[in-house]
């Protein structure tokens, strides 16, 4: 349950950033232009990547444990293997639906 909502959150988290990212792009349009704009929203994004990576490398730097992904991959494949059926049946909806939106009319 944890793993779930972690990973929502990541959809939300990138949701936003999206958002804010337009935002930032509309702002700053009459003021820079239709080319500074965009140069100032890709600057804001490196800057905050370049934190993000500097912020998990030093918190592997100084992790002293093992690898903390095995749990999680053991806990997927469980309900992977629980719940077999909605997985599949996801997996066709999912295939019907792009073959239907690709169909040429």
């Amino acid at each position: 349950m944890a793993a779930s909502c972690a990973g929502l959150a990541s959809l939300t988290i990138l949701a936003a950033l999206g958002c804010a990212a337009a935002a930032l792009w509309i702002f700053a349009l009459p003021a820079l232009g239709p080319v500074g704009a965009p140069l100032a929203v890709a600057a804001a994004l490196v800057a905050a990547t370049a934190s993000l990576a500097t912020v998990a490398w030093l918190l592997m730097r100084d992790s002293r444990q093992g690898l903390q992904g095995q749990p999680l991959l053991t806990e997927a494949l469980r309900l992977f293997s629980e719940h077999k059926g909605a997985v599949l049946l996801a997996a066709v909806v999912a295939g019907m639906a792009t073959a239907d939106s690709s169909r040429k009319p």
